[in-house]
């Protein structure tokens, strides 16, 4: 009998932004042991039975070396041609159409229910686990517990958690579940919440199984891009060619196809267009006004639900081109300049936010807002308008804001970060508010003492110390110094109190003998 998952739905985590730490109860400055049980409480309070908790805790354990995964950011972001190098090769597309050819009935079953063409889920499922070859192999409620527990994504890892014990109590064995550093399972990579929300039991054998079972994997990640709005009349996109005197301003404009060609745009390659001239395109310029062009379609938008990196969704629709024998793209795009950071893109989203372009997240995430922001800035300068953020136009709007001034100082988000780890610490009690008052101030001068840090601005690079110093702590297991003095002092104090009350208790022994045998002589002398 099919299984059938409730509906809750987030897709993957890659690209969410922070919480704040165990935003439902404020539980900073617990142990983990002391975390689990809060969490257990909390979760027999949603509907989750204990019987299931105590499954799917059975082995549970601290990783400390996935927090340090977590919280390495990557230094550089990776520019297009060296992104699609990675994910596209020669091994990839032979791999894929060998399993197309393999497994083509089942492949023409789920694209008959779900519309959604083999190439397609191929793709995702290289990009994803070079089809199944890395799953991972991480105790799944192990890791969503740890990342939980740590400061940064706890609200969202707390939930995934109970969506995990939620499927373990709906008839998944627990053993099953293994997977990524970050929690995300089976050969398609779903978190706990995407599975319930869109599993699949394809073979009918009363479980779905999203690491073992290929028919209940495939059309899972079928299931989900139907639901997303998966279109089987157009693809994701083709590269084009815009004409020498362009209008910046259609970047990321709906038009149609037939449209667009007016416009003076052409396909990059002569292969027939299987698109109706009807069709609603959207132009993206992923790399800039000298990087690749793309018209792409309604499809490209449900690949980016998928994971919202443009990035990822062009490798994925070129990797489902090249498996069914399109051709590649015209030319290679390496990127010119410096390298361009995490750190780089939050600051062009602080300057955008400065001049009131931007009112968003600072996340180092260009999503189309800061895209949109970057545009309204690169007009205002008579810039070409493309919305591409690079080490050069970082320069520029250093200039324009902060006369060349670098950034140094913290966020919002940075702030808060720092006050959990000085209160998982123990060096500050006050709130998680984002401010730099006298009691965080008063925190961080103790922290530096205990640490040996040099006095200095309260700045991103003694954020950065903080952060290895916090991640090397867990990893070796070891406790913070003032955490250790506050423990030894617990200790003590209890071994001080349990002495008093066997003092008080010897002392009450003492008086009843005492009374007993004061008693014992007066009944004598009466006799």
């Amino acid at each position: 009998m099919k299984k059938k998952w409730l509906k809750y739905g987030v897709f993957c985590y890659a690209f969410l932004t922070s919480a704040p730490l165990f935003a439902a109860t404020g539980g900073i400055g617990l142990t983990f042991d002391e975390w689990i049980e809060e969490f257990r409480r909390e979760a027999v309070d949603d509907g989750i039975s204990a019987q299931s908790l105590d499954m799917a805790f059975q082995s549970l354990q601290l990783y400390p070396e996935v927090i340090v995964s977590d919280r390495k950011q990557p230094e550089f972001r990776r520019d297009f041609q060296s992104y699609l190098d990675n994910a596209i090769n020669i091994p990839r597309i032979k791999n894929a159409r060998k399993l197309m050819e393999q497994h083509a009935a089942l492949f023409k079953e789920i694209e008959r229910k779900y519309k959604v063409p083999a190439n397609y889920l191929l793709a995702f499922w290289g990009m994803e686990t070079n089809f199944g070859a890395t799953k991972g192999e991480y105790p799944t409620v192990s890791v969503l517990a740890t990342l939980a527990y740590d400061t940064r994504r706890s609200g969202f890892f707390r939930s995934e958690l109970k969506h995990c014990v939620r499927l373990i109590q709906d008839g998944l064995p627990p053993e099953k579940f293994s997977g990524s550093w970050a929690g995300a399972v089976g050969n398609f990579q779903f978190m706990p919440s995407t599975l319930r929300n869109f599993g699949v039991d394809y073979d009918n054998d009363g479980q779905i199984d999203l690491w073992n079972s290929l028919p209940d994997a495939l059309a899972s990640a079928a299931n989900y891009l139907s639901a997303e709005g998966w279109n089987p009349k157009v693809g994701w996109g083709r590269e084009v060619v815009l004409p020498k005197k362009f209008n910046w301003a259609l970047i990321e404009q709906k038009k149609t196809i037939e449209e667009w060609l007016e416009e003076g745009i052409s396909f990059a390659d002569s292969s027939e267009i299987h698109e109706p001239l009807s069709t609603q395109a959207e132009l993206f310029l992923p790399a800039g006004v000298h990087g690749p062009a793309f018209l792409t379609y309604s499809n490209f938008r449900v690949i980016l639900k998928w994971n919202n990196s443009v990035l990822y969704a062009i490798a994925v629709g070129h990797l489902a081109d090249r498996i069914v024998f399109r051709p590649s793209f015209s030319k290679k795009y390496f990127q010119k300049g410096s390298a361009f950071t995490l750190e780089n893109a939050q600051e062009i989203q602080e300057l955008l936010s400065k001049m009131g372009l931007y009112d968003s997240d600072i996340d180092g995430v260009l999503g189309r807002k800061s895209r949109e922001a970057i545009r309204n800035f690169q007009t205002m300068y008579d810039l070409p308008a493309d919305g591409y953020a690079n080490a050069s136009l970082l320069e520029f709007m250093r200039l324009v804001v902060n006369g060349g001034e670098k950034r140094d100082n913290l966020t919002f988000d940075e702030t808060v970060e720092l006050q959990k780890i000085l209160a998982k610490g123990s060096y500050y009690i006050g709130p998680i508010d984002g401010k730099l008052g006298k009691a965080t101030l008063d925190g961080v001068e103790l922290y530096k003492k205990v640490y040996g840090l040099s006095s200095g601005a309260v700045n991103r690079a003694l954020l950065e110390k903080m952060r290895v110093q916090f991640a090397r702590n867990l990893e070796n297991g070891e406790l913070d110094p003032l955490v250790k003095e506050k423990l030894r002092r617990q200790e003590e104090e209890k071994k001080r109190l349990k002495a008093n009350k066997n003092k008080r208790l010897k002392k009450k022994k003492t008086t009843v003998q005492k009374t007993k045998k004061t008693a014992s002589r007066k009944g004598l002398k009466k006799r």
